[in-house]
């Protein structure tokens, strides 16, 4: 998509898949929350009342922590410039990280032959990826702050065309 101003613009929401962990998290909150209940049928809260506000209390942390387990990565690129945005839980979104092209050493699909000389070597690694290995990721090679940086993300198709048009050399598109 191409803006108004000449901008080149295209943007992605890739959804992080659930791991174990999630699933872990999710099963002690819903035994946590059916023991409140219980000890609520029982009368338990009528001969404690101070417990029910704690109850109350750990009601709402479990509904955070359940919220917070849904992460979302949003990727904006505009003319050479590629941003990684977390989303968590539908109300939080922040900034991890932002990159620009002139910076760019290779980007191409995860394990392409174009990596090989990037292999070894500190880089430090950001994965913006659902993590789901039977998608496409592709990975960013460039220079960071401190050194270089590879980036795993999994752009769409228009996304890697906007990437490849603004920057043939460097964008190693797979067939």
């Amino acid at each position: 998509m191409v803006s108004s101003s000449g901008d080149v613009f295209s943007e992605v929401i890739v959804k992080r898949k659930t791991t174990t962990g999630n699933i872990v998290v999710r099963v002690i909150c819903g035994i946590v929350t059916f023991l409140i209940a219980a000890l609520f049928v029982l009368g338990f809260f009528a001969a404690f009342p101070g417990l029910f506000i704690f109850a109350l209390v750990i009601l709402v942390l479990e509904y955070f922590v359940i919220r917070f387990q849904k992460v979302e990565y949003e990727y904006i690129f505009t003319s050479g410039d590629l941003d990684f945005d977390q989303l968590t839980g539908d109300f939080k979104r922040k900034r991890k990280l932002s990159v620009n092209f002139e910076s760019m050493e290779v980007l191409a699909m995860e394990g392409s032959h174009w990596l090989d000389p990037y292999q070894h070597g500190e880089a430090k690694v950001y994965d913006f990826s659902s993590r789901d290995k039977s998608k496409k990721r592709y990975v960013y090679v460039g220079s960071g702050d401190n050194g270089r940086i590879k980036v795993i993300f999994e752009p769409s198709e228009k996304m890697l065309d906007n990437m490849y048009n603004y920057s043939p050399s460097k964008v190693k598109k797979e067939a």
